[in-house]
């Protein structure tokens, strides 16, 4: 193994300055999060997992990949201290899962060029990653999928320094634990994997590391393991428990292929928005010099690796939320940044130090122009169809600014909606609205004469998969119930098929009543 290239701070000094730069960028970030977090309920998936976390609910038939063991009891233990409701409980677990991930990209780099400045700015701009802040402040679980992540970089680069075999072992417990926080994370395993695989063929490691990795790694995906037990406990099969575990319904999306170029204009669209400052471009720099710069260190094509592996999978995964899926790519790219400084021989220099901060922290007016701008010229951000409009939401500043303490409108919208809803109504929400009336409804117990059923619950539950496939007779049976039928939006994607095909929707204050659609003919 080549000799690790000669530290700039006295090894004794080397635990002081690590531990206490880590600290430092732990801090800075929680508090940044702290400030901008989310108040109380979100909506669409964070708020998903608001509502899984407050019920401990491990279970997903069909999609145990979704599961995500590690968030949903971590979450659900935040909210049992009574500090706070299981919502921003929620929120909270991310914050630290994100903060840690800043702390780790600081560390990787202080790691490789031993300059706090370098560091620094690294993991500035990590912090200030737009999807990443955004994660960062309300519940999601890519917090803590970049946190196992950076920390198996963070291992990977000690042994590189220090040809010390426990640091290679961590890296594979770490990846055990990332396996129960997102599968995403295995993508990171196999980089460190092969490349530790390569080095013991060229006997630069021992062959018992591999047993030995892959043993912790078992252990470390311990939760992983039971949720897919629940899951064959369940179905009984195999085959189908493997396929919910690694799969889901998201086959198709993993190995997609389709639509390449068009997706590749959007990823690096997506870059932009996460890096609107030129800082990006020492990451640029650095990943053009890495062999050069990290010549003395065998980190440099694990680094590549990952750069590389993430961002194919990520920029052809077809899902709508495709922009969550890169922040891996992100944090990687932020360590470069932090290369970057290295490389062009500013580390020391604290003028330009203090450009360079000036220039990470530029991205939070430029995220504001951003969502003003996209308002005024009404760009469409979705992929397809009409923007979703939700009352209480602003599109834009939801979407396109980070930060999200002011992100009341979830629980103004959930209390108003069943406030107003006459006695033993049915309501059909979408996944974006859903979450908030589910957690009113199912963890604080409000409106328990209503019921609630999304796509989401047609999905796992056989008995309320008719109010998702029904038609006139459904009315029909419901009214002879006393039940009144409601959808939360009037656009045909976001209500059941039937309800656009074989009926009519009357507003009904922030929702809309359904009705059985006039007779031709008819007044």
């Amino acid at each position: 193994m080549n000799a690790p290239a000669q530290p700039v701070i006295a090894p004794s000094d080397d635990h002081r300055w690590a531990a206490g730069g880590w600290l430092v960028a732990l801090a800075a970030a929680l508090i940044l999060y702290a400030f901008t977090m989310a108040p109380d309920l979100v909506w669409h998936d964070a708020g998903y997992y608001q509502w899984e976390a407050a019920r401990l609910n491990l279970v997903r038939p069909g999609e145990a990949v979704r599961v995500h063991p590690f968030f949903v009891l971590l979450a659900h233990g935040l909210g049992q201290l009574g500090i706070w409701n299981y919502a921003k409980a929620a929120s909270v677990a991310s914050a630290i899962g994100t903060a840690l991930t800043v702390a780790n990209v600081w560390l990787a780099v202080w790691l490789l060029v031993r300059r706090v400045g370098p560091a620094g700015i690294g993991a500035l701009a990590c912090m200030l990653a737009h999807t990443i802040w955004q994660q960062g402040v309300q519940p999601q679980t890519y917090g803590w999928l970049n946190a196992a992540l950076s920390g198996m970089i963070v291992a990977a680069i000690a042994y590189a320094r220090t040809d010390r075999l426990r640091y290679l072992v961590l890296a594979f417990f770490v990846a055990g634990v990332g396996l129960s926080i997102h599968l995403m994370s295995q993508l990171g395993l196999a980089v460190i994997g092969v490349w530790t695989l390569v080095r013991v063929v060229r006997g630069r490691a021992p062959a018992w590391i591999l047993p030995a990795g892959a043993g912790l790694w078992v252990f470390g995906a311990t939760l992983f393991w039971y949720v897919a037990w629940l899951e064959y406990e369940r179905c009984g099969s195999v085959a189908a428990t493997a396929e919910s575990a690694f799969l889901g319904g998201w086959g198709a999306a993993v190995f997609n292929v389709q639509g390449l170029p068009r997706m590749l204009g959007r990823s690096l669209l997506m870059l932009g928005m996460n890096f609107p400052t030129p800082v990006v471009l020492l990451g640029l720099y650095a990943i053009g010099r890495s062999r050069r710069l990290l010549v003395a260190s065998p980190i440099a094509v694990v680094l590549a690796g990952l750069l590389a592996v993430y961002f194919l999978f990520g920029f052809r995964y077809r899902v709508p939320n495709q922009n969550f899926f890169f922040t891996p790519v992100y944090m990687v790219l932020s360590i470069y940044i932090g290369l970057g400084v290295q490389a062009a021989g500013w580390a020391g220099r604290r003028g330009v130090l203090a450009v360079l901060a000036a220039l990470a922290l530029a991205v939070i007016p430029a995220y504001w122009a951003m969502a003003q701008a996209a308002r005024a010229m009404k760009i469409n951000l979705r992929q397809s169809g009409p923007t979703h409009e939700v009352p209480y939401r602003d599109f834009y500043a939801y979407y396109l600014m980070p930060w999200q303490n002011a992100q009341t409108g979830p629980r103004r919208f959930a209390e108003e909606v069943l406030a107003s809803l006459p006695l033993n109504a049915v309501i059909l929400p979408d996944t974006t609205t859903s979450p908030p009336l589910k957690c009113l409804h199912d963890v604080e117990g409000r409106r328990l004469d209503v019921l609630i059923a999304d796509p989401y619950d047609a999905k796992f539950d056989s008995s309320l998969q008719r109010y998702w496939q029904g038609g006139p007779e459904l009315l029909a049976q419901l009214a002879r119930d006393g039940r009144r039928v409601f959808v939360a939006s009037d656009q045909p994607a976001y209500i059941p098929a039937w309800v656009a095909r074989d009926g009519r929707l009357e507003p009904f204050g922030l929702v809309w009543e359904v009705k059985p659609a006039a007779k031709e003919g008819g007044p």
